[in-house]
């Protein structure tokens, strides 16, 4: 059993057990979470457990009472968090000790992004990888007592697992509350040092524009193409892996060995994943994250920000390969993302409802007789790689837990199932595409569909706004630029509140709502975005607006804190700097500083160079921060393009399609340099380069002759 006593530091002293009195235990003996936004707690609104949320008043009532907080952190975009909390509540006695004993607090993750960072170093500390759901037991202070992860196994007493670890904490409690509040506020206090001191003696790169360099080669020394195996590459999908292998293709400044090895490298990547499970060819979507060390099992959960993330790496991807399957593949995520997650306002909504064991995703042989007709089903096997005894690789199944299932893939095309088969080649797509619908509608009934409120997410929304932009560089299509346009200005209305941002617009407290240094980050890089396809400079000025912001909110003496100060309830000074759950907030504002520095609006001073660094470690760990990598070769050797804004609409069209990440676009009045161009193309070691041609922006025409 992984769990740990432990303590923390805050200014007061805990409050000894007291008598509750009647207002105290009334507030306790409700469940609180009706109302708030997101659906870990709508989806908990009837739970018997009377959940509170994270809020100052939560606890109070902590205090009050003299009861310690029980805490559970989970992700919304993982919904088998729920599974984990229903087998917690289906136990009366745990129910019983939860309501009674504790204030019990559900926390969000992906909205208190703070504590979900914090839950790396705790699973740190007991030697065990971060797993969601968390439980956390706190003082009324709001120091770490102990904690443990819920795992989701199907094996897995939750209710044992937590019947076996509370009676050592609620003993301590119970027989001296003081010696518990004094030991977790010693060692929260040593806590905070400790992260204090990971930051100051954080290794720092005095060369960042050459280690940034041996980042990206090592980074291609990951791949291994006999074995098709990526080291480090972690479980979730490599969108940031995509995006800088990309980036090192395409940059003219970079050596030329390290631009080849990055192509070879992100075209074998690509390969792999194309084709992979991880592309759901029944409505295509793409999943998060893998299980195994292959992409032949998916952990079967999407949410919107991973499908517009995805979105932008593969459409960087097909700029720099022209890879026609990486175009196709991102269209359809961008169509399954609107189809899934768009809400009644033109926002998106964040998590996906998708539920289900593993026989809901997963499929045999014999499942496909009384969908499929005798056609359709030879058809369908060979276009999805599907087996008798199942396509899943031992390495990934070496216990055979799932013998004869098989996981579907986009195993072979339409044109090599008609060259196999003698087919018409329109009969093929057509007998695939009639397969998925039926068996698409058929997973849809064993799926456990639940009804939420589609609630729009600033995050999902902004990350919408980059993907529909990266459709129109890819595509020229103005309807994405529309809709990138149409978007950014209902997300400005709905999420501001005066110059700041929330996650979601609510009046809950700002502890659950208040939007952290990672959505700004997001929505400065949708303005840019907007800015750099649209050519409209009022988006450049709410970049400026947010950037100021951002560093007036987040700047914490010598480092980028996570959460503004008025939603911060623990105090620890937590900073996102690396690729934990999704990119890093630094790594976003990294990457916006080299932008913003390009377009001749540098972020402030400080602010900005508490953003650029790039970590030592950085060289011997890429895939943790490709997004800090990003940054530093935007700076060291990205181009700008500068030009006139009377420039003819062809010209235009070529500018507003150039990937931002490797050339910015400035308007300047650039004509009086020189009269015989009105465009000028400004290398890293600042040589001017004049375009009198549209197609002289590009380093190569894309193949679908699109530019």
């Amino acid at each position: 059993m992984s769990l740990i006593v432990l303590g923390g530091c805050r200014q007061e002293s805990s409050v000894k057990d007291t008598n509750p009195g009647q207002s105290v235990e009334s507030d306790l003996g409700v469940n609180r979470l009706e109302g708030l936004p997101g659906l870990v707690y709508q989806s908990q609104v009837n739970s018997p457990i009377k959940w509170q949320p994270w809020t100052k008043e939560s606890i109070k009532l902590a205090r009050d009472s003299g009861r310690l907080i029980l805490a559970v952190i989970a992700m919304p975009q993982q919904s088998t968090y729920r599974d984990v909390l229903e087998k917690l509540e289906s136990n009366e006695y745990v129910v019983e000790d939860l309501n009674q004993n504790y204030v019990p607090i559900l926390i969000d993750g992906d909205a208190v992004r703070e504590i979900c960072i914090l839950t790396a170093d705790l699973c740190a500390e007991i030697g065990k990888n971060l797993q969601l759901p968390l439980m956390l037991w706190l003082t009324p202070d709001v120091n770490p007592v102990a904690w443990i992860p819920l795992p989701d196994g199907e094996s897995t007493s939750i209710d044992e697992l937590f019947m076996q670890s509370n009676p050592m904490v609620g003993l301590m409690w119970e027989e001296d509350s003081e010696y518990v509040s004094s030991n977790s506020q010693m060692d929260q206090k040593i806590r905070r040092q400790r992260m204090i001191d990971r930051r100051e003696n954080r290794e720092m790169s005095d060369q960042p524009d050459t280690d940034s360099v041996k980042a990206l080669r090592q980074l291609t020394s990951l791949y291994d193409p006999l074995s098709r195996t990526f080291d480090e590459a972690g479980g979730l999908f490599p969108a940031g892996s995509l995006d800088l292998l990309s980036m090192g293709a395409r940059m003219e400044a970079l050596p030329d060995d390290i631009r080849e090895k990055s192509m070879t490298v992100l075209e074998y990547l690509l390969s792999d994943l194309l084709g992979s499970a991880m592309f759901d060819p029944l409505d295509g979507g793409v999943y998060n994250s893998r299980r195994g060390s292959s992409w032949a099992l998916p952990g079967f959960y999407r949410d919107c920000s991973t499908q517009a993330r995805v979105v932008v790496s593969l459409m960087e991807a097909y700029d720099a390969t022209g890879n026609e399957k990486a175009f196709d593949r991102a269209l359809a995520v961008l169509s399954f993302a609107e189809e899934n997650f768009k809400t009644a306002e033109g926002l998106f909504a964040l998590p996906s409802a998708d539920r289900g064991a593993n026989e809901v995703w997963l499929w045999n042989m014999g499942d496909l007789n009384p969908i499929l007709s005798d056609e359709e089903k030879d058809v369908w096997v060979r276009a999805t790689g599907m087996k008798e005894i199942g396509n899943l690789p031992s390495e990934v199944d070496p216990l055979r837990e799932f013998f004869r299932n098989n996981s579907l893939r986009h195993d072979k095309s339409a044109e090599q199932i008609a060259k196999e088969t003698g087919k018409d080649l329109k009969a093929v797509e057509e007998l695939i595409s009639s397969s998925s619908r039926k068996l698409l509608k058929v997973r849809d009934e064993r799926m456990k569909h639940e009804i939420w409120p589609a609630e729009a997410n600033s995050a999902a929304t902004f990350r919408m706004v980059s993907a529909y932009a990266a459709a129109y560089r890819a595509t020229g299509e103005a309807k994405f630029l529309k809709r990138a346009i149409e978007t950014i200005e209902k997300a400005r209305d709905h999420f501001s509140d005066g110059p700041r941002l929330k996650l979601y617009a609510s009046d809950a407290p700002p502890s659950l709502v208040s939007a952290r240094a990672f959505v700004y980050g997001l929505a400065i890089t949708a303005s840019l975005d907007v800015a750099a396809i649209s050519l409209d400079k009022s988006w450049l000025s709410w970049a400026d607006d947010l950037a100021t912001t951002t560093a007036e909110t987040f700047t914490a003496g010598d480092y980028i804190r996570e959460c503004p100060p008025d939603a911060d309830l623990m105090g620890l000074p937590i900073s996102d700097m690396a690729m934990i759950f999704d990119d890093s907030s630094v790594g976003i504002l990294s990457m916006v500083e080299a932008r913003m520095e390009a377009l001749g609006r540098p972020l402030f001073g400080s602010f900005a160079s508490l953003a650029t660094g790039l970590p030592a470690s950085a060289i011997s760990s890429p895939v943790l921060y490709t997004d800090v990598i990003q940054g530093s070769l935007m700076r060291a050797y990205g181009a700008s393009l500068h030009y006139n804004s009377g420039v003819g609409e062809d010209m235009k069209t070529a500018l507003s399609r150039v990937s931002p990440k490797v050339m910015m676009t400035l308007s300047v009045e650039v004509g009086s340099e020189d009269p015989t161009s009105e465009v000028f193309k400004i290398s890293s070691d600042g040589t001017k380069i004049p375009i009198s041609q549209p197609q002289e922006i590009y380093d190569r025409s894309l193949p679908r002759g699109s530019r």
